[in-house]
């Protein structure tokens, strides 16, 4: 009878053991920078879908700049529409503000966000009531019994404006991040996990974990940096995917059964292997392209430029030039949109691919020594070097990142004279947003610098960019 006993025992015991709450884990699916690259949105519907398929309650984040580098989503009727029904029909459960949200205003990122089936968070900025804008600092969304919260940020330039054209901020209003992320903080002891939806870049996310280790994971954007697996910072999981749909972070975050996270992991997952595409999304992207105004013929490349930003920058720089008739020309590096173009017709399409932003572009009478503190500036607020016409120019770099010791050659071969007046073109995002020394307030042409481009292309029709360099670090 006490050995019947004993087996009853043992087996209501595994019986209990077998009841008891096993690990919990949480999926979260994150990509950033997408920049419209509508094109690719078939296989990543595909990937989402079977993710969701392995884990159903996994979370789908953008960091942001989900706009801004194809026409046919940023000059669509109602501006970046087409992104905001794509990211609906893969299912995103959240985004935050990228810099290029604000590419064709306030009121235009209101209207897509009121497409948008999934809520933005952004805690650094507020607008003016009269707005209505549909922006939260944070959300809290539960999943398995556990309660995520998440809060978004975007980055700021020196000029306390993130990296848009200043007349785009009408209504807007911005705090650095570390002034604001205290005030959310209260969420860690409300929350079994607590996330930053980041569009400051890799460096700041890196910076943003030290300061703050409350969150669990920094989901990053805005620098287009391929974070590498399971990067850590101060305990912190840091992430990001690149850019342009090309590749897609799951994340995994594991509980034990008091909810309490034990273990957390990332893994980077490359959309353009992908063989499948989700067929319904490649109907609506198909539907988007159908478009024959973009597929006019502007040009034809005759060399294939490969990874080099600046021999398209030169191409902008040179069309610049051209249209202003001036002595020199210089084209922002953040500016240049793509790095590649092969051997084929240029399509109007690339032209608004390459320059998609609409800036005026401006002509000052600068000195040689402006021109050179001009340069030093630029490489330092747009994190790279300006991109030139009607000159050379060769610089060093200091500990700090500072340009330093910068030599300007003229078109004709003579040196930049310090003390002599020039005409330099320029576009309006540099002139504005670029704090440089100059005497001459400059002048609008009231021409942007991508008619600059189509001219320039109907006048040459037949280009060779490829491997041109004018732009020299020592």
């Amino acid at each position: 009878m006490k050995r019947h006993i004993a087996l009853y025992f043992v087996i209501g015991l595994i019986g209990l053991m077998s009841c008891q709450p096993k690990e919990t884990k949480l999926y979260v699916a994150s990509i950033n920078d997408m920049h419209a690259n509508i094109d690719n949105f078939p296989k990543l519907a595909y990937l989402v879908d079977s993710l969701r398929t392995a884990h159903p309650d996994l979370l789908l984040f953008s960091a942001g700049d989900n706009r801004s580098g194809n026409p046919i989503n940023d000059r669509y009727e109602e501006p970046a529409r087409p992104m905001a029904e794509l990211m609906n029909a893969v299912g995103f459960n959240l985004s935050t503000l990228g810099n290029h949200e604000w590419d064709s205003g306030v009121e235009a990122l209101r209207n897509v966000m009121k497409v948008a089936q999934f809520p933005f968070v952004c805690a650094n900025v507020t607008f003016d009531d009269t707005l209505n804008m549909p922006v939260e600092p944070y959300v809290v969304i539960e999943r398995n019994g556990l309660k995520i919260g998440v809060i978004g940020a975007i980055q700021l330039g020196l000029n306390g404006l993130p990296d848009f054209h200043p007349n785009k901020a009408s209504g807007s209003h911005f705090r650095p991040v570390e002034e604001v992320i205290p005030e959310y903080l209260y969420l860690r002891d409300e929350c079994d996990a607590l996330f930053l939806l980041s569009h400051c870049g890799f460096e700041e996310d890196m910076e943003l974990a030290e300061k703050f280790p409350q969150f669990d994971a920094i989901f990053g954007g805005h620098s287009h940096t391929l974070v590498n697996d399971n990067t850590l910072s101060n305990g912190v999981l840091v992430t990001q995917a690149m850019n342009r749909v090309k590749y897609l972070t799951l994340s995994t975050f594991t509980f034990d059964k008091k909810g309490k996270m034990i273990a957390k992991e990332s893994h980077n997952i490359p959309v353009g292997t992908i063989q499948q595409r989700n067929p319904d999304v490649q109907a609506m992207v198909d539907g988007f392209n159908d478009n024959d105004v973009f597929k006019q013929v502007m040009g034809y490349n005759d060399a294939a430029i490969d990874d080099c930003y600046e021999c398209l920058g030169c191409l902008m720089a040179d069309a610049d030039l051209a249209l202003a008739a001036t002595d020199m020309a210089f084209q922002n590096y953040g500016g240049v949109r793509f790095d590649t173009l092969s051997v084929r017709p240029i399509l109007l399409k690339d032209l608004f691919s390459l320059d998609p932003f609409d800036n005026e572009l401006v002509v000052f009478n600068m000195t040689g020594q402006e021109v050179v503190d001009f340069l030093a500036v630029s490489f330092f607020t747009d994190h790279g070097p300006n991109y030139c016409a009607g000159c050379t120019y060769s610089f060093s770099v200091d500990d700090e990142g500072q340009m330093t010791d910068c030599k300007v050659t003229l078109a004709d071969g003579k040196p930049l004279d310090l003390e002599k007046t020039y005409k330099v073109v320029m576009n309006s995002y540099m002139s504005s947003a670029f704090d440089f020394p100059h005497e001459d307030p400059g002048a609008s042409l009231f021409r942007t610098s991508n008619e600059a481009l189509s001219e320039y292309l109907s006048a040459h029709p037949h280009i060779n960019y490829a491997g041109l360099t004018r732009v020299q670090v020592r």
